[in-house]
């Protein structure tokens, strides 16, 4: 788990470091579209102060790849930092990076709304208490949640847009996979949120759990 300053700019937007110039012009609306002051996303998920952080980093980034210029002096502090291999920046295929969201969504609000009035209408005060009265909280307690009320990790997705992919590394307490700090405190306050828990108690046992895990390991 890496912590959102610690991303480099190819990284921020979700692409391969021998992006082209289109493809980071693509990738630069796409972020602005879901981490916008506009954006209901950065809204739900984001204070005033986090999603200043992220579009200031954002269009640093964009400033930086979009110059060619600017761009191979970045490349080469990366290469120098040994950050990246110097064979990424000509390797004519590489995989693309998880991104956090999708704004994509076929039916996704009427989708939305009928997972929500699940969780509301079936009584989950046992499982929850049983969760509450942990001092650590683990991926598979947030995973017991949605499997009370029986719903798809798909689910979850079409609520809080959350990918799938990251939904599945909270739940697995996959640290290796999971997003910066920033983003991931925000990822677990709308899952509690989503399921009227406390967000507080989430992300102080889930993270504690985390250093645990980490610790051990």
């Amino acid at each position: 788990m890496r912590k959102f300053e610690e991303l480099n700019h190819y990284q921020i937007f979700g692409i391969p470091i021998n992006a082209s110039a289109f493809e980071i012009r693509q990738a630069y609306k796409e972020t602005l579209s879901i981490y916008g002051n506009d954006s209901p996303i950065s809204y739900s998920f984001f204070t005033e102060e986090e999603s200043k952080e992220i579009l200031d980093r954002v269009e640093e980034a964009f400033s930086t790849l979009i110059d060619q210029e600017k761009r191979e002096l970045y490349d080469k502090m990366l290469v120098h930092d040994k950050k990246i291999d110097p064979s990424d920046l000509t390797k004519k295929k590489q995989k693309v990076p998880t991104p956090l969201f999708s704004s994509k969504t076929p039916s996704g609000a009427a989708i939305s709304k009928t997972i929500k009035k699940r969780i509301k209408d079936k009584d989950l005060k046992k499982t929850k208490e049983a969760i509450l009265s942990k001092d650590m909280i683990s991926g598979d307690d947030l995973k017991q949640l949605r499997q009370t009320v029986g719903i798809k990790i798909e689910d979850l997705f079409e609520v809080t847009r959350i990918t799938v992919s990251i939904l599945e590394a909270i739940e697995n307490d996959n640290f290796g996979t999971l997003p910066s700090t920033v983003y991931l405190k925000n990822f677990l306050k709308a899952y509690a949120k989503l399921f009227e828990v406390d967000p507080k108690k989430i992300i102080d046992g889930y993270l504690k759990n985390l250093n645990h895990i980490k610790g051990t390991s």
